[in-house]
């Protein structure tokens, strides 16, 4: 038996084990050279490994989306696996292929799908994750970012909320329009997310009906979270017309004393 075959034999043995048996294997790996992962890693020990990256464990997943992602651009049948891999059944495995593969320098498109998927997720760090990697794709593919945009129709306020937080991060130049819409949107933390992405919007010529907007969300609003962050963004937008100005007065007499003071400094930012 080659060396190659017998340090693959090896391998297959210890993955199958706990903790210290798997690690021993991705350590073992980083330190060959790209040649040598290229002989030693068949289909075979590729499943195995890419089956690593559905662990229920994050620290264990990420161990292995580390060491995987380090590898599979040099290495054929890993990138083979993990593209099988997601549209694997198994949503854990799905997701940790597609955070793999989106460490290339230019992701792929087709690892949106699961991305998207993530995104809708109750996991938050998973969610943000999946946030950044949405972002990197949608700079290098257009026809993600439309899908982002279109994703805001999504029955799912969770995914409604973190594509606007895309929209946010990535400056599109439509982002005033899109965040303006989502102020009406029956999902508070939409809201908040709608709230968030116009105070970092370009808005030149709309900047008065962004503001007036956001004032009469803050007259109507029933949550005191979304109503404080009303108030605030409305200091920083900038915007002294009149309706502002009557819906932070309101504001700075009400009862809650947050909101009270969350709206009275921002109508002496507007002063």
């Amino acid at each position: 038996m080659s060396e190659a075959a017998t340090w693959r034999a090896w391998a297959l043995s210890r993955l199958p084990g706990g903790d210290e048996e798997r690690s021993e294997v991705l350590a073992a790996l980083l330190a060959r050279t790209p040649e040598e992962w290229r002989e030693r890693v068949d289909d075979e020990l590729a499943k195995a490994l890419v089956a690593l990256l559905g662990d229920a464990s994050r620290t264990r997943q990420r161990r292995a989306a580390d060491a995987i992602g380090a590898l599979f651009t040099d290495v054929p049948a890993l990138e083979r696996e993990l593209s099988r891999s997601l549209a694997s059944p198994e949503a854990r495995l799905r997701w940790g292929a597609a955070y793999t593969l989106g460490r290339a320098a230019s992701p792929r498109a087709d690892i949106w799908p699961p991305v998207r998927e993530a995104l809708a997720r109750e996991d938050g760090d998973q969610r943000w994750a999946a946030a950044e990697l949405a972002c990197r794709l949608a700079r290098e593919h257009a026809s993600v970012l439309q899908e982002i945009r279109d994703g805001l129709s999504s029955p799912s306020p969770t995914l409604r909320r973190m594509l606007l937080y895309c929209l946010r991060d990535l400056a599109v130049p439509d982002l005033a329009r899109a965040a303006c819409g989502a102020l009406a949107d029956p999902d508070s933390g939409v809201r908040l997310a709608a709230l968030s992405a116009l105070t970092r919007a370009p808005l030149a010529g709309e900047s008065t009906i962004c503001a007036e907007a956001v004032a009469a969300l803050l007259e109507a609003e029933p949550e005191p979270g979304v109503r404080r962050a009303a108030a605030a963004a409305l200091g920083k937008l900038g915007v002294a017309s009149a309706p502002v100005l009557e819906a932070l007065s309101r504001a700075a007499a009400s009862d809650d004393a947050s909101l009270a003071r969350v709206a009275a400094a921002a109508r002496t930012q507007l002063a």
